[in-house]
């Protein structure tokens, strides 16, 4: 879970001194914040010759010079021994203020390895011998160990009293720190506006002096200070500056890996805050960071619960309750106890009671954490409601509906989802619907917020549980309008957003390029047999700051697209056609059709069934349409295609058949469907087929009114047997095409040509990639062509890709689906053509030259498409197979307009 509030980097300032000693002591205890890699090394030398020349107050205070930067690069054991290097030389020799200095900067020493007894000891003892400016920095580190050990108030008390002794002194550099810390107290209070006046001020005080390493902190702590507003967008950026400062000064905090991760969290991009929630661990456990890592790891707890990796959920909750029991955190010791119990509750919802769930809701809140306290008063409510104790969950559920009204989006959302919990116990489901349907408006607000087409894609998991609820009452009452207004409200809603066109970044299109190269370079290396290690760590690198960039666009313009819910409205929008969307509730699959405006719900059969077919199915089309499979072979695949088409057809449209007539069919697959290759099943086979991610997408596209035109684009990449051929087929077709073929059709180029084009047409190996769909690619000549390329240029009208599985989406948050047809569907593109299979491309070259000849004598796309096919079966089985895997995607139903001149 995402916190409210976090510990702030303790001890990383410590122990500045002022002119007590020679310069080139002083001097380099200066640097030791600023440039901790060459300081530590100077104070070394510094100190030898100060021992060898008898100096004891320099020598003590290069090896307190020594111990801040060892801190500051992460060596705590080492800074620890420099410390109390520092008070045996200074103490003895009568340096009384040297040693307490030495002792206050090893107090944040003990404070990282989690010793806050120890540590608060060493900061009292230091302050009895310091005075001024020194007592002014003592009581700045004095201040973080009470906010560690539960005492926030007495920690803004000595912050109160240092800030203006270090600003009189014209101590910047501590100055900087102390407000930087103030403003983290501040964001735990929710007192946003005094925390952004500290950090403002610490920010103009770091720049003055060129104090790199405090610039880095506090453009963390603005990042957490965003994060906490619900300001997505502004936090990336805080974060990413904040990266890139650390990078400066060779250093690399933990602490910025979980507040990333958290707010990666907060936004449900999951595997990106898994692996920045696992680089937090493992880096505080390399630095024995006692102080750090139990935060670490329950945030690891967290990610691992969404992910359902149970085993880790629930060990690492363990390893955090020890952690802060250590510490003794009470607010942490609640956090990680919650987390272990929603880890049990996940692996056997039957050893939870509604009980366990209540008291860890109270202790949360006693001990200041509102969000998931609320959540755990949730998780009591729906335990109870389960177990039959009526009584019990309408008092949690009331208690949680509390929150409905105020507070950031994630609570307003779980409270609005206690309150349909309760009015659905009280037997209201005409109420129900409505607090559903106030969660659901918080969702759609918070997803125009954001610029970032996945960023959006992936927070619609925030609506998940309001969703299944909405569809099990929807479904319980037979109500197909209803449900069908709740599967669109979520489905594919990332891509339903206008906004604005991405703005021309230098940076981004140099790091797209470099991305090209490095791609190249590392198929040339595997192909030669070289190591290509340096070059995925690049690819890596390069690929998170192109995610970075796009992450920080500005948000959606307007709201959402919306699907009409009146039947005449309904009527109007599919005349002609007959529209079926395929919803999963549990393990069930139903069908809402729309036929001439009335809505009809319709079970079908298990998910189950249909998951286990569909690879199947996909695979027979990919042996049958093999050119050098062997006859007993190609047989077998036939048979067992015949047994899958049968039963997946009748699986689907058995009992909707007599619904469908021979109109044109609209299809929104479910998750479990987006990668069906439709023309397989006889229902489909020869009919106009138009799949979408979405009905309220595919209205969108329906709607677009693009005059004619003639500019026709064709490409072929490299390294695909035919693609040459198919390109100069297509081309052939069309006077004055432009084709891009050999060392012309790089993605620059491609992109450029496609940019607005009235027909794209590509033939290229496809890439597909699941752990972050935007980097799917096409390879042209010079490297990968990715979505992040095509979101910067105006949409084609109409694009036909002939590379394989271009077709598949990535299904995340439920119904979210990204991939290459979504995405320019969502751009602007009206409909697109494309394999959800591997494709043969020799065999695709005649099916390409059907299909083009059908668009140019006036055939919509889908129904050129099953002309084009149906011709195919007629060259043999093979041929028929390579073609199947194709689907017309968006408004197939539209003709593409043309102005040729022959």
């Amino acid at each position: 879970m995402s916190s409210d509030a976090r510990a702030p980097e303790a001890g990383t300032r410590d122990g500045l001194s002022g002119p007590l000693v020679p310069d080139a002591a002083d001097q380099v205890l200066r640097q030791a914040t600023v440039e901790p890699g060459r300081a530590y090394r100077r104070a070394l030398e510094l100190g030898e010759h100060a021992r060898r020349g008898g100096d004891a107050r320099s020598a003590a205070v290069c090896a307190h010079a020594a111990g801040v930067a060892a801190q500051q690069l992460g060596r705590i054991d080492d800074a620890i021994e420099q410390y109390r290097r520092a008070i045996r030389i200074a103490g003895p020799a009568g340096f009384v203020d040297v040693a307490a200095r030495a002792r206050a900067s090893l107090a944040g020493s003990m404070l990282v390895r989690g010793r806050l007894a120890a540590a608060l000891r060493e900061i009292d003892g230091a302050l009895a011998d310091l005075s001024g400016v020194d007592a002014a920095r003592a009581l700045t580190q004095r201040a973080a160990i009470l906010q560690l050990t539960g005492r926030p108030e007495d920690a803004l008390a000595d912050l109160r009293r240092a800030i203006p002794a270090l600003r009189q002194a014209g101590d910047a550099d501590w100055a900087a720190g102390a407000l930087s810390n103030r403003s983290v107290l501040h964001i735990a209070r929710r007192a946003f506006a005094a925390a952004e006046a500290d950090l403002v001020l610490a920010g103009r005080l770091a720049a003055e002096h060129g104090l790199t390493l405090w610039s880095a902190y506090i453009e963390q702590n603005l990042g957490w200070l965003e994060s906490n507003r619900g300001e997505i967008v502004n936090a990336l950026g805080h974060f990413a500056r904040s990266e890139q400062l650390f990078g400066q000064v060779g250093t690399q905090t933990g602490s910025l890996l979980v507040d990333r991760a958290e707010m990666l969290l907060s936004v449900r991009l999951i595997d990106e805050a898994r692996v920045a929630a696992d680089g937090a661990v493992g880096l505080h456990r390399r630095h024995r960071d006692q102080l750090h890592l139990p935060r670490a790891q329950l945030l690891l707890s967290t990610v691992a619960l969404v992910q359902r990796d149970l085993a880790v959920a629930a060990r690492s909750a363990e390893q955090a309750l020890g952690g802060f029991g250590r510490l003794g955190d009470a607010g942490g010791v609640a956090l990680a106890r919650f987390a272990r119990l929603q880890a049990r509750y996940a692996i056997d919802p039957a050893a939870v009671t509604a009980g366990r769930a209540r008291r860890a809701a109270d202790e949360l809140r006693a001990t200041g954490w509102q969000v998931p306290a609320l959540e755990a008063r949730v998780l009591a409510g729906i335990i109870a409601l389960r177990r039959g104790q009526l009584g019990a969950a309408r008092l949690d559920l009331a208690l949680a509906a509390r929150a409905r009204a105020t507070g950031p989006a994630e609570v307003r959302i779980r409270g609005w989802l206690g309150e349909a919990l309760l009015r659905s116990a009280d037997g209201r489901p005409t109420a129900a619907h409505s607090a559903i349907d106030a969660g659901l408006r918080i969702v759609d607000r918070y997803q125009a917020t954001l610029g970032a087409t996945e960023l959006r894609a992936h927070v619609s998991l925030h609506r998940g549980e309001l969703a299944r609820l909405g569809l099990r009452l929807a479904q319980e009452a037979g109500d197909a309008r209803r449900m069908l207004a709740l599967v669109e409200r979520g489905r594919a809603s990332a891509l339903l957003f206008r906004r604005p066109r991405p703005p021309a970044d230098p940076a981004l299109s140099r790091d797209l390029a470099d991305l090209r190269t490095t791609m190249r370079e590392i198929d040339e290396a595997r192909d030669e047999g070289r190591s290509s290690t340096a070059l995925v760590a690049r690819q890596v690198r390069l690929e998170d700051a192109i995610a970075g960039r796009t992450m920080q666009l500005p948000g959606a313009l307007g709201p959402p697209r919306r699907l009409p819910r009146r039947r005449a409205e309904l009527a109007a929008a599919f005349t002609g056609s007959t529209l079926v969307e395929f919803v999963e509730i549990g393990d069930r699959l139903h069908a809402v059709t729309v036929h001439d405006g009335v809505s009809r719900l319709h079970p079908l059969g298990a998910v189950e069934t249909a998951r286990r077919l569909l690879p199947q199915l996909s695979f027979a089309l990919r042996r049958l349409a093999r050119p050098h499979s062997t006859p007993a072979r190609q047989e077998a695949a036939a048979a067992a295609l015949r047994r899958m088409q049968g039963e997946l057809d009748e699986l689907l449209f058995g009992p909707i058949r007599d619904r469908l007539g021979d109109r044109p069919l609209i299809v929104v697959p479910s998750a479990g469907l987006h990668g069906l290759p439709w023309a397989a099943l006889p229902t489909c086979r020869q009919r106009s087929v138009s799949v979408v991610p979405s009905a309220t997408l595919w209205l969108e596209a329906a709607a677009r009114n693009r005059p004619a035109g003639d500019r026709i684009v064709v490409a072929a990449g490299p390294g695909l047997p035919g693609a040459a051929q198919e390109a100069a087929v297509v081309a052939a077709q069309y006077p004055g095409a432009r084709c891009l073929v050999g060392e012309d059709a790089t993605a620059e180029r491609v992109a450029a040509a496609g940019d607005g084009a009235d027909i794209l047409h590509i033939a290229a190996h496809g890439r597909l990639r699941s752990d972050n769909p935007y980097f799917s690619s096409l390879q042209l000549a010079d490297g990968p062509l990715t979505l992040y390329d095509l979101e910067r240029i105006d949409a084609p009208g109409h694009v036909v890709l002939a590379a394989c599985e271009t077709a598949q989406a990535t299904v995340v948050a439920v119904d979210e689906v990204l991939g290459f047809a979504a995405m320019l569907l969502a751009q602007g593109t009206t409909s697109l053509v494309a394999p959800v299979v591997t494709v043969v491309d020799e065999a695709v070259v005649d099916l390409m030259r059907d299909y083009h000849r059908q668009l140019l004598v006036g055939e919509p796309p889908a129904q050129a498409l099953a002309t084009a096919q149906s011709r195919a079966a007629g060259r043999g089985l093979a041929a028929w197979a390579a073609g199947a895997g194709f689907v017309c995607m968006g408004a197939g139903i539209r003709p593409v307009f043309l102005r040729l001149t022959p």
